[in-house]
């Protein structure tokens, strides 16, 4: 009785991560045809899930439809990411004064420049499709000057079930460091050389990658991300 329930429970998992990876396309990072026919702003703007409506909001407030649009990759924010520097910004306003709020509005009412210094980190000029990618990665320069991050390719342990999937996924990941580089050992455990948990290199996964528009490559950062790296 133990053993076939094992076994059950085995195939709900297989069949749980192969419905994720169909959904949302995180495992592998792409989709089965990855050419969209239109442009990244296009796509960003006509995105079935509206997924993008804040985010296409920010860039417009921007004037950054060319930029986009001239990336060679953009690693695109979506609503929740916006979302989550909204909530920061709020309670960081709110230990000054608990009458203030801050609001998509209030970002809104950023200066263009200011909004394209934060958005245009996330945009390079080189085309950064996975084969171009490795671990421990390498350091490209942004849209934004004087901002540079990592971009790489990591190999994970996820999802391998002995016999039935054997294939270690790899996963996209942009990074911002934080003083000096972190350090990796063989183990995974990551550290920051001064052992100051604060300087911490800030590591963003990459849920949905390799979307090919007819004007650049497209990633999508993972919901949990906070829009301009903003740490709380």
């Amino acid at each position: 009785m133990k053993k076939i329930l094992y076994t059950l429970l085995n195939i709900s998992i297989i069949l749980l991560f192969f419905s994720a990876c169909k959904k949302d396309a995180v495992i592998d990072g792409g989709l089965s045809d990855p050419n969209i026919n239109m442009t990244t702003y296009d796509w960003i703007k006509s995105n079935p899930r509206s997924m993008f409506d804040t985010t296409l909001r920010v860039i417009d407030k921007a004037g950054m439809k060319d930029i986009i649009n001239n990336a060679g990759t953009f690693f695109v924010p979506n609503d929740y990411v916006i979302g989550n520097y909204i909530t920061l910004k709020q309670t960081e306003v709110r230990k000054k004064d608990e009458r203030l709020n801050f609001t998509l509005d209030s970002l809104l009412n950023y200066t263009p420049q200011m909004l394209r210094d934060s958005m245009g980190i996330y945009c390079f000029k080189d085309k950064l499709t996975r084969d171009k990618l490795s671990n421990p990665g390498a350091l490209y320069q942004s849209n934004t000057a004087n901002v540079s991050l990592w971009v790489s390719l990591i190999e994970a342990s996820q999802y391998i079930v002995d016999g039935v999937i054997s294939t270690k996924p790899k996963y996209i990941y942009l990074t911002k460091v934080i003083g000096d580089k972190d350090i990796v050992e063989s183990s995974g455990l990551t550290y920051d050389p001064t052992n100051d948990p604060k300087k911490l290199d800030i590591k963003v996964l990459c849920q949905t990658t390799g979307l090919i528009t007819t004007t650049g490559i497209v990633h999508v950062l993972s919901n949990a991300h906070n829009w301009s790296f903003k740490q709380q």
